[in-house]
């Protein structure tokens, strides 16, 4: 297994993928898509980047029938890699497995506005969303 780019002709592929798996995301043309392939895609993150240089994940998902082995771990530390600054917001119960990743909990009186607009939004409407950056 490794770390896959699809070419944005096959992003719709990774659009169908997220949605059998439970996610509503959808793989956009500017968006930069990365995936964990052996004989086929098991897990796939997104990546925006609202302004040059900065970078916000939006969806990490693994397959249900191959969570638990450590890809979503493999597949973040090649975005972490390439990637930098990385924030996202993420459910409280994720915390603990960003932190492990280097990432911390941020105040958004920290991030590009960009990042913190967004997320200051997420909190008016009641979600309960951490902020993280590396």
């Amino acid at each position: 297994m490794q770390v896959y780019r699809p070419t944005v002709a096959e992003y719709p592929q990774v659009t169908r993928l997220y949605r059998q798996w439970g996610e509503k995301a959808k793989c956009g043309k500017r968006d930069q898509v990365y995936c964990w392939k052996g004989e086929a895609i098991t897990a796939a993150a997104r990546i925006l980047e609202p302004e040059p240089g900065v970078y916000l994940l939006r969806n990490l998902t693994v397959d249900p029938q191959h969570r638990r082995q450590g890809l979503a771990r493999a597949l973040m530390r090649a975005v972490l890699s390439e990637r930098q600054p990385l924030y996202c917001y993420c459910q409280p119960y994720l915390g603990e497995f960003y932190h492990s990743l280097g990432m911390r909990q941020t105040p958004p009186e920290e991030v590009p506005e960009t990042i913190a607009g967004p997320f200051r939004q997420y909190q008016k409407r009641g979600k309960g969303f951490i902020l993280m950056a590396y």
